[in-house]
């Protein structure tokens, strides 16, 4: 009877050793089942610098991250971050002043990463500027009160020699709205972003080039609510991830790249949409999307005058750096 019940264990030893060899195969299968994330994120404008978020999208790079990503258009920085707080969506990819914003305002809003750190605007105008008076009295286009691209329009009139309350600021969207608006003869001039200037700013005059001020400034940046964030971790990390090899696919596939793009602007001028490519591919994206302290001192010192709350904020209140630096540890961006 005991070696019956010998024989019977040694019998079992074989079935054991392949069922743990199977666990790993079974454990896959059963991440693979697991449900897709569903979420919604908010973009300001429909411009060829965000062309990483499409591509992770249509390469499959969410997917990957279990994600189930929807774009969204939401017109202006400010209304995003205004829909992020609502819950109608769960990210934000925009300027870094919105958030900021409304942060001081007691929301829930933070940054996780700044995949633009650059002040990458052109200050545009319908005719020649040779002085501070040629501005005088006249109409500038700006995306929406406090945002990025009203910051940015402050920093060039500073630059420019011209007092912000000589001009009149007119509420007219984003960048490619406002190329419109200067064309339509709307607005005198604008702050627009680099890659829309090349692309669609011929007959237009460049006053001055911000990209060329050396400014550190988080120009564009990822940002959702600290709850989302603090449930939904892998999310977050996810969605990180993939926008970054959407950068990556960018800057390495160029005619994949274009063709990806040339479908969310709806062109098919091949030469511009190249020269924006060989722009952003170059000029814009971080390989680490981390900001610095000075780019954030400037957002603060331009908004605080007007928002005095904003100037009790400092970088950590806004921006969470341990998604970013955990990608670092395991060596994403190497």
């Amino acid at each position: 009877m005991v070696r019956k019940r010998q024989r019977g264990r040694v019998a079992l030893v074989p079935w054991i050793a392949v069922c743990l060899s199977l666990c790993p195969l079974v454990l896959a299968e059963v991440r693979g089942a697991e449900p897709f994330k569903k979420m919604r994120i908010a973009i300001p404008s429909i411009v060829i610098d965000f062309a990483p978020l499409w591509i992770a999208r249509d390469k499959g790079f969410f997917r990957d991250e279990r994600l189930d990503a929807e774009v969204t258009y939401i017109q202006g920085n400010i209304r995003g971050v205004q829909a992020l707080i609502a819950g109608e969506v769960q990210f934000g990819i925009a300027g870094s002043a919105g958030p900021i914003g409304a942060r001081a305002a007691g929301e829930d809003a933070v940054i996780v990463a700044v995949p633009m750190n650059r002040l990458d605007y052109t200050f545009v105008a319908r005719q020649p500027v040779k002085s501070a008076a040629d501005l005088a009295g006249k109409k500038i286009g700006i995306g929406a009160v406090g945002g990025s691209d009203e910051v940015a329009t402050r920093i060039a009139l500073r630059q420019l020699g011209v007092d912000p309350a000589q001009v009149t600021t007119l509420v007219t969207g984003g960048s490619a709205e406002r190329l419109a608006a200067l064309r339509a003869g709307s607005v005198d001039a604008a702050t627009v972003g680099g890659a829309t200037f090349i692309g669609g700013g011929a007959g237009l005059y460049k006053v001055l080039d911000l990209l060329d001020l050396g400014v550190e400034f988080p120009f564009t940046a990822i940002f959702t609510t600290r709850r989302f964030a603090a449930g939904n971790r892998d999310a977050v990390m996810g969605l990180i991830r993939g926008y970054m090899l959407g950068v990556r696919f960018f800057q390495q596939n160029k005619e994949e790249a274009l063709a990806i793009t040339a479908r969310q602007l709806r062109t098919s001028n091949r030469e511009l949409l190249e020269r924006q490519w060989r722009y952003v591919k170059d000029h814009v994206f971080e390989k680490v999307p981390l900001p610095t302290e000075k780019g954030f001192k400037v957002v603060f010192d331009m908004l605080a005058p007007r928002n005095p709350k904003v100037a009790a904020l400092r970088m950590d209140d806004v921006f969470d750096a341990s998604f970013v630096k955990e990608l670092v540890d395991k060596g994403f961006f190497k």
